[in-house]
């Protein structure tokens, strides 16, 4: 509703204005009852006097009606109009015969002021005449008609006076109301506004208050003590409020500085789980803007999928208003850029105990995600190479012990002279024995010492130019016998364009022979070996592939790690040290080359190996032939 533009009256004024119209009204009514009353009084007194008058000349009239005293009966009439409430006077004779008739003049107009017109009433009276001699008998009559005109006069005249007087009245009776109203009403309610105008409710502490002593009735004493009760009650929570305010601001300063100073950042969500604040040490700590996570839920800024058993039980933990800590998720900061966050959150309510949403903090935790990976990286790899060295060490304690035990045994008969009596062949037998058993040592030293070499890039490189097919058919040579022994098919396909190329003769053919040696280890008897060399762009490409048990995939990505044997499966266990595709892979990325393993179990391995052809990014120790 609209405040009214008109100026409040003052309660004086109004005050006044209504005694004064209800005193003229009541005086009003009042005054005319009373002089209507006293109208009717007057006029039914002057018809009584007018009668009266009229039977105080009945005598004379009846002896000039017995008579027929024409002259008599003039004067009867002459004096009965003297009497001004008298209008017209008539005597005639017993046989109606008019003696004297006489009417009085125009009465002046009276009660000219008054707004209206007041009709005068007249009363007629009739006397039959007779003498004492008549007996009774009637010798005339006398008709005397009175007016009410006179008595209107002097009625409109009290009228004036009482209007006058009631107006008096009216008037002293106004002062007077007016008078005891200022004193005992106005004069105290205008000290009061006094009072309350000067109170500043703005600035309580330093507003007068009012005394409430300097009232003398108990209504507005009450009315004063409510009013410094009121400005004391506000002045208290005035300066609950300053003190309200202060500490609010201090807080509100102090959790301010916290977060940004901290690296942790906080947050707030609605009931619906959108994200109402979150602090600046989020743009800070992630380089992303506060204004991409605002009005989105938590699910809806991860760069994870969120339909796996850890989101749907963050759902059910927020469905049931619980609290939940480190709770962490992938989030996309940047295309390609992603970080490890970790929240807790509780929920808050309003005053009735209704859910508003959840408020936590949160924490980049990548480094720890990071540094957790990594440890639980190298504890996988401590674990796989002390797991790898017990296999090594338990693969090499029987490897060393079969030969030598196999010379030691061979050894120790040549020694016995029996052994000279059993011939040549015997003698000739067991010294190609322990021959066969020093070469085993010697290549299971030699395995071991390469590797170490490598890894230490202590091995000595000599770049010169190599025939790629003389150096094929070399290492094929090499390993025809043991692939002959299983009736396995040996497969060359080499591009003609294929001739020569720089590098290490002693490191490649080192790397062809571990790849057929392998293949023939792990290809069953009937089975098929597939080599093939061609040339990639700069590169020469080996690539030896077989038919054999395979490897299973999870192998794969540590086959070729050192000492990686693959005793560990029963079924592909074999002779060796396990250094082969080690020293393979070592080899080929101390020439800057490359190495890949393709396997599936029944099926079998691919191993590719990729060669520079120049041999100029070979690394290491590098001597030029």
């Amino acid at each position: 509703m609209e405040a009214s533009s008109e100026q409040p009256q003052s309660v004086s004024v109004h005050l006044a204005r209504l005694v004064i119209f209800s005193a003229v009204v009541l005086g009003l009514i009042v005054g005319t009852l009373e002089v209507t009353l006293e109208y009717k009084k007057l006029r039914t007194t002057l018809f009584e006097h007018s009668e009266q008058v009229a039977k105080a000349f009945e005598d004379i009239a009846a002896r000039a009606a017995a008579n027929r005293d024409r002259s008599l009966a003039e004067e009867v009439a002459t004096g009965l109009l003297e009497f001004k409430s008298i209008a017209s006077v008539e005597v005639s004779d017993e046989t109606g015969t008019v003696l004297a008739w006489k009417e009085c003049g125009q009465v002046e107009a009276f009660g000219s002021w008054l707004p209206f017109e007041i009709p005068s009433a007249q009363h007629t009276i009739l006397l039959e005449l007779s003498t004492p001699s008549s007996g009774g008998e009637a010798k005339g009559y006398l008709k005397v008609t009175a007016s009410s005109a006179q008595a209107t006069q002097i009625w409109a005249s009290q009228l004036g006076m009482v209007l006058i007087s009631v107006l008096f009245g009216t008037a002293l009776l106004a002062g007077t109301l007016l008078f005891i109203t200022h004193l005992y009403v106005s004069r105290p309610m205008l000290r009061l506004a006094e009072a309350f105008r000067r109170l500043d409710v703005s600035d309580p502490k330093n507003s007068p208050l009012p005394d409430p002593e300097m009232f003398r009735f108990r209504e507005f004493r009450e009315i004063a003590e409510n009013g410094v009760r009121l400005m004391r009650d506000i002045k208290r929570n005035s300066e609950v409020r300053d003190l309200t305010a202060n500490e609010l601001y201090r807080s509100q300063k102090r959790l301010q500085d916290f977060a940004e100073i901290s690296s942790d950042w906080f947050w707030e969500s609605d009931r619906d789980g959108g994200i109402t604040y979150i602090s600046p040490s989020f743009t800070k700590t992630l380089n992303k803007k506060t204004g991409e996570v605002y009005g989105r839920t938590i699910a809806q800024t991860t760069a994870e999928p969120v339909n796996t058993p850890k989101w749907h039980k963050l759902g059910e933990i927020q469905r049931q208003r619980r609290q939940f800590r480190d709770f962490r998720y992938d989030m996309a900061i940047q295309p390609g850029e992603v970080k490890t966050v970790s929240i807790n959150g509780r929920p808050f309510y309003d005053e009735d105990g209704t859910f508003i949403g959840y408020r936590g903090t949160g924490a980049d935790v990548t480094n720890e995600r990071l540094i957790a990976e990594a440890r639980n990286e190298a504890l996988q790899r401590a674990e796989q190479a002390s797991r790898a060295k017990s296999e090594f060490l338990a693969t090499m304690s029987h490897e060393f012990r079969t030969p030598l035990n196999a010379i030691i045994g061979f050894s120790s008969l040549l020694s016995m002279p029996e052994l000279l009596k059993a011939g040549v062949d015997r003698v000739t037998e067991y010294s190609t024995a322990i021959n066969d058993s020093g070469q085993h040592m010697l290549a299971l030293v030699n395995d071991i010492l390469d590797i170490s070499a490598i890894e230490a890039g202590k091995r000595v490189l000599t770049l010169e130019e190599v025939e790629i097919d003389g150096l094929l058919s070399h290492s094929l040579s090499q390993i025809e016998s043991q692939a002959g022994a299983k009736s396995i098919s040996l497969i060359v396909e080499q591009n003609a364009q294929v001739g020569t190329m720089v590098s290490d003769e002693r490191s490649v053919r080192q790397i062809l022979l571990n790849l057929l040696s392998n293949a023939v280890k792990f290809t069953p008897s009937g089975g098929e070996i597939r080599v093939t060399v061609d040339e990639i762009g700069k590169d020469i490409v080996f690539r030896v592939a077989d038919n054999g048990i395979g490897i299973p995939s999870d192998r794969l990505p540590t086959i070729a790690e050192p000492f990686s044997h693959s005793a560990i499966h029963p079924h592909v266990a074999k002779e060796g040290t396990g250094l082969g595709l080690s020293i393979v892979r070592s080899l080929a990325v101390l020439l800057d080359g490359g190495f890949t393993i393709e396997s599936e179990v029944g099926t079998g391995t691919t191993v590719t190996v990729r060669l520079p052809k120049n041999g100029s990014g070979a690394s290491g120790e590098v001597q030029t032939a």
